[in-house]
């Protein structure tokens, strides 16, 4: 059952910089702070947030989906400031195949100083050693070259572009579709 095999996954993980761990209520003002900014929400499938309450709302739904067992969310502190940075994510997770679907979120502040393939190695580590997942797959707008040069550093190879396949902003776009094969295995 999925949810046993989700239940292996570490709660903390640490790196050299950061600390990945379950998002907190006392995070919000920390997420409010770069989920509001547009320039980091112009990709993504939700609008930027006008309120606090936004903010908490995204909380609640996170717990929920972390409570039934359907994704991993966890927030990326920055051990220097002791701040929430980011969220990385695996937005959906297939056992019966073996696949994860990597998502990802920054501070705007933050950009360019590799927080996030950091933070994706020490997950995609993770997921290999505890879920035992063969396969990590990523997406983003075919206009994100930040996030596909993410995916790029992550050692992901260019698999096609999916039509109409992200929701963002009230309607669909394309997206380019990145993967990494951990290891070639068999279905057991």
């Amino acid at each position: 059952m999925l949810s046993d095999i989700i239940k292996e996954f570490p709660e903390v993980i640490e790196t050299e910089r950061l600390i990945i761990r379950p998002l907190q209520d006392s995070d919000e003002n920390d997420i409010f702070e770069y989920a509001s900014d547009p320039e980091v929400a112009r990709f993504m499938a939700w609008d930027a947030h006008k309120t606090i309450e936004d903010t908490r709302d995204f909380l609640h739904y996170i717990k929920d989906l972390e409570a039934e067992r359907l994704q991993i969310d966890r927030g990326i502190v920055l051990k220097e400031e002791n701040k929430l940075i980011g969220t990385i994510s695996f937005v959906t997770i297939d056992y019966s195949i073996k696949i994860a679907e990597l998502g990802y979120c920054l501070s705007h502040a933050y950009w360019g100083h590799g927080y996030v393939v950091e933070a994706g190695n020490a997950m995609i580590d993770a997921a290999v050693k505890y879920m035992k997942i063969h396969r990590i797959e990523a997406e983003c707008s075919t206009d994100n070259v930040n996030s596909e040069r993410v995916m790029m550093k992550l050692g992901m190879q260019f698999e096609g572009i999916m039509r109409q396949r992200l929701p963002q902003h009230h309607g669909y776009h394309d997206a380019k579709l990145y993967a990494k094969v951990i290891n070639e295995t068999k279905l057991e």
